[in-house]
């Protein structure tokens, strides 16, 4: 069983501004750095509060971190995020999303960067972003659109891939 790092050996947060954590001596299941991690996050909900990070977007964020905290090698889209229904808006570019919703700017585009850079593969449901009338010209560039987020859903879960509801 791998030991959570010790002290001055903490590995650095692959998500630095978003997901964090409190790691728990001694508990009694801890990720394991010997499974490979494959996991779509369900995201649909609303953002809890207007004009805040995305609650469900915050919590991959500590997954990534979580698993990576505990040596957990995570590969380019080993976590899926599907955006839709009334989270589909946080696909949007700052400046789409401040036109459309009469807000500053939405604060997700730093996080949903981060999380690409990380290796999250973050898309979008079609039919949601077809049911809000939004352009592909108004979605942050790091966004991808699939055919909708229940087949993609289906699709990854028969490839293996744990399913996370927010």
């Amino acid at each position: 069983m791998l030991a959570t790092p010790a002290i001055g050996q903490t590995p650095q947060r692959l998500i630095p501004d978003f997901g964090a954590f409190n790691p728990i001596a001694d508990a009694f299941e801890e990720p394991d750095p010997l499974v490979r991690y494959r996991i779509i996050f369900d995201v649909s909900q609303a953002a809890r509060a207007e004009g805040s990070v995305h609650q469900g977007l915050d919590r991959v964020a500590r997954m990534v971190n979580l698993l990576n905290y505990y040596g957990v090698k995570l590969q380019p889209g080993d976590i899926v995020v599907t955006l839709h229904g009334a989270a589909a808006k946080t696909a949007l570019t700052p400046a789409a999303y401040a036109k459309r919703f009469k807000n500053e700017a939405t604060p997700n585009a730093a996080l949903i960067q981060q999380l690409t850079e990380a290796g999250v593969s973050v898309r979008l449901c079609g039919q949601s972003m077809v049911a809000n009338g939004f352009e592909k010209e108004e979605l942050n560039s790091d966004i991808k659109v699939d055919v909708s987020a229940i087949t993609t859903i289906g699709t990854l879960q028969m490839r293996g891939y744990a399913l996370i509801q927010d």
